[in-house]
């Protein structure tokens, strides 16, 4: 046990006093900031003035379309985008009414155009109502916003000007378009809420992510380290005083500790600075940030999934660094490990829409992904009690299973130079270590 105390001491206080480790501990919470900070400071400038020429023989199309690009929202029934952020994004339009076309004026506004004089035209022909068909010239077609809200303008006065040419007022036809307000209450075993989805979708996503990266990081770093030692024969030496058992163990979990450290130096940052991040948050995405929020049960189970998930991994990667002997050889291997990690996050956005799919169940039982995917369900929404326990057994009984193996291909490839050995030799080394 003094031995394995002993390798957790040196692989600790090497890796908290490196540079990389002080600067990415202090870079993180900078760079999770500047994430929130600059959208908001980049949305919240004044938005640039669109000069734009509404070209149509029929004058009611043309000032509906007049009006609809003049207003203070993006005419869109199933735009759900906040209100705020929609009058931060969009562009305000200084819109110019043309009910003569002809083509020297066709000519006339494509040269201003060109000249910078305007920043584009749209240009609507007699049969439009039948057509629905029109043409905008732009100064600058990769604006595809400014594109859109033209095209949505246009579409709704097609539809404006068919209603009252059956009847419709004009204020009839604008309220008939006009935007709808559906709210949602989500209904758990807590009881009742109401909930914008957005916020309960974005903290259990932040959270896979976060898990995903400090494994794969943290893992990483154990195989490394087990290459290192390999490679410069130090592991030699070292094992005249420990036994590769020990030796495995120590750097698990040393590494395991730099882990937490890290992500206790975060989690206090973003205590401090978390009040800050979620006002500029909210103010980009109004009141849909108000449901995201963590439950006591999945902070307390974080650091539960999370060694979890790093214990599985990193004897993954640390059989993978005493079966090579460069980072080129462990790169090839590193794929099928990485593999599941991958699949967690393609599958993520099926779990977090509906936690309790079969998909979702199996998933969080698999060994190699039951540490992300149960850790989201708990998040999204509480899993039975038993689901939970049972997940947690059968990762410590694979994990279980797992070091045993990787003790043994760890005791024999440690000390193994020269070639990357085959399947059927880890086998015998697992049959006979």
């Amino acid at each position: 046990m003094r031995n394995i105390l002993l390798i957790i001491q040196r692989e600790y206080l090497v890796r908290v006093r490196t540079k990389t480790f002080v600067i990415f501990t202090i870079l993180m919470p900078l760079l999770i900031g500047a994430a929130f900070i600059l959208p908001t400071r980049l949305m919240t400038r004044a938005s640039p003035v669109k000069h734009v020429v509404i070209v149509a023989a029929d004058s009611n199309i043309a000032n509906s379309m007049k009006a609809e690009l003049s207003a203070s929202h993006a005419a869109d029934e199933d735009d759900i985008t906040p209100r705020e952020t929609r009058k931060l994004t969009r562009a305000d339009f200084d819109v110019t009414v043309e009910t003569g076309p002809t083509e020297a004026l066709r000519q006339q506004l494509t040269t201003r155009v060109r000249s910078g004089q305007l920043d584009g035209f749209a240009w609507i022909d007699d049969d439009a109502v039948t057509t629905r068909k029109s043409v905008y010239y732009s100064r600058n077609a990769s604006d595809f916003i400014e594109a859109q809200l033209v095209r949505r303008a246009f579409r709704y006065a097609l539809n404006q000007r068919q209603l009252t040419g059956h009847g419709f007022s004009t204020a009839e036809a604008s309220n008939l378009f006009g935007p709808v307000s559906v709210d949602t209450v989500r209904v758990d075993k807590q009881g009742a809420n109401q909930s914008s989805g957005i916020g309960s979708f974005v903290l259990p996503y932040f959270l896979l992510i976060a898990i995903y990266v400090t494994v794969l990081i943290y893992g990483l770093y154990v195989m490394r380290s087990v290459i290192e030692e390999k490679s410069s024969r130090v592991v030699e030496v070292l094992l005249g005083s420990v036994t590769p058992m020990q030796l495995m163990a120590g750097k698990i979990i040393g590494v395991a500790a730099v882990g937490l450290t890290q992500i206790g130096i975060w989690a206090g940052a973003g205590s401090l600075l978390g009040t800050g991040g979620f006002a500029m948050a909210s103010q980009l995405l109004g009141n849909n940030l108000k449901d995201a929020h963590m439950s006591t049960l999945a902070i307390v189970l974080f650091p539960v999934f999370f060694l979890l998930g790093y214990a599985t991994y990193a004897c993954l990667y640390a059989s993978i660094g005493a079966m090579c002997t460069s980072d080129e050889e462990a790169q090839q291997l590193q794929f099928p490990v990485t593999l599941p990690l991958i699949m967690c996050i393609f599958c993520a956005m099926s779990v977090i829409r509906d936690p309790n799919t079969p998909l979702a169940f199996w998933l969080s039982m698999f060994p190699l992904t039951s540490p992300i995917i149960m850790y989201v369900r708990v998040s999204v929404s509480m899993p039975p009690v038993w689901q939970l326990v049972l997940s947690i057994a059968i990762s410590l009984a694979s994990l279980y299973v797992l070091v045993w193996i990787t003790a043994r291909i760890y005791r024999v490839g440690i000390l193994m130079y020269g070639k990357r050995p085959t399947i059927p030799e880890m086998i015998k080394w697992i049959r006979y270590a």
